[in-house]
């Protein structure tokens, strides 16, 4: 006799399955279909991010003056915003300072690579070799850089009406996650009544407990990932201005504290620009530069990272790897972002639907 549970085992088999077929028949199409899916609800995302990240500040306001919630929630976002402002206030002068000295400066590493070229290809004959394929090489990279600004010149008002969706998206995930803020306890309420009136208890109950987990997972993840991440900014500051003294500092540091909270990839990432960037003037501080954000990497993974995080997710580097890259053709920065702690309520989700089917197995 086929029970109940083994029918909707089976359903869901079926479906894993024929999604299963699409990923593979079509694998473009499948991921095209489901990213504008997502894209639909890109805003609620946005909002339910913000609201996790700022509810902890409009919850410290309310036990310490116990003011109304919308004054708490309006004196949370100003907050927030200030620090914002104060941020770029801070940043845009480094950026446009680092990207001038860029600029003025392309003509001093041109010179350098061609007396490089000319000191070196005129004694050696295997220079000498594979000259023209250089030279080959450098006209390839050359067209493609020119076709590249063609493409984007040809298709500007897409990449503007991109902006403007994202614009949009932003905003309505602001609105949002005041709303969400303010009418918190109506908002689980009515949930939790829709689902213990059309699920039975049992269900109902497993549902609660897997939102609560998914709600830890989420808060402890993305905390402490800023946190962490704020640290390591923080200390490859103080190491490029005051250790190794070399340039751009603030912007180098930022690049390191930002490519940090990307999983898996970031901190390989924001290693390269401060090394290429300090290679130019000076390869011995280059050379410093590597190994310094190679033990700031280490000390981070081992010691830092633990610390302030903990055991927040529990995957394994290939789960973070294949859902860094899920995450990031689907939602695009905000997938790269959120992709972990997808997986770690994905991962938690199958173990404990296996735990329990173990269980029932054994109890037969």
């Amino acid at each position: 006799m086929i029970s109940k549970e083994d029918i909707k085992h089976y359903i869901f088999l079926a479906l894993v399955a024929i999604l299963l077929y699409k990923f593979i028949n079509n694998p473009m199409q499948f991921i095209s279909g489901i990213g504008g899916f997502a894209n639909f609800f890109s805003p609620f995302l946005i909002g339910i991010l913000i609201a996790l990240l700022i509810n902890p500040l409009v919850m410290f306001f309310e036990k310490k003056f116990n003011l109304h919630r919308l004054l708490n929630i309006l004196i949370s976002y100003i907050i927030v915003f200030i620090l914002i402002f104060l941020g770029f206030k801070l940043l845009i002068p480094s950026i446009v300072d680092t990207l001038n000295k860029l600029i003025q400066e392309i003509p001093t590493y041109i010179d350098m690579i061609n007396t490089f070229l000319s000191k070196y290809m005129t004694k050696a004959e295997f220079f000498n070799s594979i000259a023209p394929h250089l030279q080959e090489n450098l006209n390839s990279i050359l067209t493609k850089v020119v076709n590249i600004l063609t493409t984007f010149s040809s298709n500007l008002l897409v990449h503007i009406s991109s902006i403007t969706s994202l614009l949009f998206n932003i905003i309505m995930g602001l609105i949002l996650s005041i709303y969400m803020i303010f009418d918190k306890e109506k908002i689980g309420l009515g949930c939790k009544k829709i689902l213990y009136a059309t699920v039975s208890r049992t269900k109902a109950d497993e549902t609660v407990e897997f939102f609560k987990m998914s709600h830890d997972i989420f808060y402890n993840y993305m905390i402490g990932k800023i946190i962490d991440s704020l640290i390591i900014g923080v200390i490859a500051f103080v190491g490029f201005q005051f250790i190794i003294k070399i340039d751009n500092t603030l912007f180098l540091s930022f690049i390191v504290f930002l490519t940090n909270i990307i999983p898996y990839f970031g901190p390989f990432i924001g290693a390269v620009p401060p090394i290429l960037m300090t290679l130019v003037y000076s390869p011995v501080k280059a050379f410093w530069v590597a190994i310094f954000i190679l033990i700031l990497q280490q000390v981070d993974g081992n010691f830092i990272g633990p610390k302030v995080m903990g055991d927040s997710v529990g995957l394994s580097p290939l789960w973070i790897i294949s859902a860094v890259l899920i995450g990031s053709n689907l939602f695009g920065l905000i997938g790269v972002f959120l992709s972990v702690p997808v997986a770690a309520v994905i991962k938690a989700s199958i173990d404990k639907y296996i735990e329990k089917r173990l269980y029932i197995n054994d109890s037969k």
